[in-house]
């Protein structure tokens, strides 16, 4: 069996260079016998033609895609390509199949989607497309039926308790060496599934409910497991450092410590991760930083209190920020920060406090996103409450880069100014020390050190 795994990727925002969902589908492939498993990345619309033509060679028996919702218009387009040239089974997966099963009605291109997660029920899938069974048994799988009309739902396989059970996320389908090039000497892991909290801009609570629960909580994968992972990824590559991409590393003091020690111990590199202000204290940052973590991104998402709290259910306090931040710092950690503009009932003066907060914490790396009502999130049931989406974009969007609402209170024009200019504008809040070493830290160092490898490698 020959199985291709598919990521679209046009113009996104995050430029993806690893798919960890893609990846342990893989690991779980491998595991069950099927070696033949590779990794095509979908970069840009041109870009069919070259996939296509390597699909060809390739012969895949089965053509497996995973999808966000302003993904999916090229899902659709691809596989009816892919379709129409090979006799392949043609498949979705991914967060937006899981929550809209419906959207199979607009791919006549794929014979079913996935929901949930699916390393066990995507073996179980292959194992028949293999014996040439009733793809329509299988589990998490979702089918159209054309003659009715409706979209055939099978049960989910219960949510996987014993992560380590799974093993390691294959690296070997990626350049995994240039991804780690790509980020600077440091190498992309993620350990931990789920995340505690609601947002109202994140589906967490709607992929809860998919389960039957109430919420989407971590689950984590033994530290033995984890240390182990970094130690067999180190045999094989060469990295300076790594970044932990779980949605939430620190929610787990007991864990989190555990792992800490025995980092330190047995791995000692710098290290990225993610936490929350609500979480974090010094003797958090006294930890981390003992550990060898270097930075941390902790996002802000907004400078309003209204808007974090009321619109965006943050439930983080003003002083808590600031706290948090001002603690990081103490203990020579860098603090990357994210924030979201465009929100609904979003003024101007509210851009500009997220602007003016963001300044004054003194932020290592900033990036902001404009708001996008992805579908299964709360605050895209609020703007359809309010009437604030001005036109229908089913898939396809600049995602993060353009607003799809008709906000009374600022126009595209002037979220686009600020979106253009965030940075300059946030760097305006600091002292110029604070400022300059921000652009040493952005710039000058990566720099010189690509031009050292370089000099090396001559």
């Amino acid at each position: 069996m020959k199985i291709a795994l598919i990521l679209p990727d046009v113009d996104s925002f995050h430029a993806l260079r690893i798919h960890f969902g893609l990846a342990y589908l893989s690991t779980a492939l491998k595991a069950a016998g099927y070696r033949d498993v590779r990794f095509w990345a979908v970069t840009s619309v041109p870009d069919y033609a070259r996939v296509l033509a390597e699909l060809k060679d390739y012969r895949p028996d089965i053509a497996a895609f995973t999808s966000v919702e302003t993904q999916f218009e090229n899902v659709i387009a691809l596989s009816r390509e892919i379709k129409a040239a090979l006799p392949c089974v043609t498949v979705c997966g991914g967060t937006f199949a899981t929550l809209f099963p419906d959207c199979i009605k607009d791919a006549p291109g794929l014979d079913g989607i996935f929901r949930g997660e699916c390393e066990d029920a995507f073996v179980r899938f292959v194992r028949r497309v293999e014996r040439k069974e009733d793809l329509r048994q299988a589990e998490n799988f979702c089918w159209h039926d054309r003659e009715s009309g409706k979209v055939a739902q099978n049960p989910l396989l219960p949510l996987e308790t014993d992560l380590d059970r799974h093993g390691f996320a294959d690296k070997t389908i990626f350049d995994y060496q240039s991804v780690i090039d790509g980020y600077d000497g440091y190498a992309p892991f993620m350990f931990n599934r789920g995340c505690p909290y609601d947002c109202a801009f994140c589906s967490n609570h709607a992929l809860a409910m998919v389960y039957s629960q109430s919420r989407n909580l971590t689950r984590r994968r033994s530290v033995d497991s984890c240390v182990a992972e970094i130690r067999d990824a180190a045999a094989g590559f060469s990295f300076r450092g790594i970044h932990i991409w779980d949605d939430l590393f620190t929610s787990n003091r007991r864990w989190l410590y555990e792992f800490l020690d025995r980092y330190k111990a047995e791995i000692a590199k710098p290290f990225m991760c993610t936490t929350r202000s609500n979480e974090c204290d010094d003797e958090l940052f006294r930890r981390l930083k003992e550990a060898g973590c270097y930075k941390v991104h902790m996002s802000l998402e907004s400078g309003s209190d209204f808007i974090r709290n009321r619109i965006m259910r943050r439930g983080i306090s003003r002083e808590k920020v600031e706290s948090s931040f001002q603690s990081a710092h103490r203990h020579g950690i860098r603090v990357s920060a994210s924030s979201i503009i465009g929100l609904p009932f979003e003024t101007e003066d509210m851009v500009k406090e997220t602007i003016a907060l963001l300044g004054k914490l003194r932020i290592a790396d900033l990036g902001v996103n404009v708001f996008y009502p992805y579908r299964g999130t709360r605050l895209r049931e609020l703007c359809e409450q309010y009437g604030l989406i001005g036109r229908e974009v089913k898939y396809g969007l600049r995602e993060r880069r353009e607003s799809v609402l008709d906000s009374p209170h600022m126009s595209k024009e002037k979220l686009a100014y600020y979106r253009d200019n965030f940075a300059v504008l946030a760097r305006r809040h600091q002292g110029l020390m604070e400022y300059a070493w921000a652009l040493i830290n952005r710039h000058l160092r990566p720099l010189a050190r690509r031009l050292l490898k370089g000099r090396k490698a001559r």
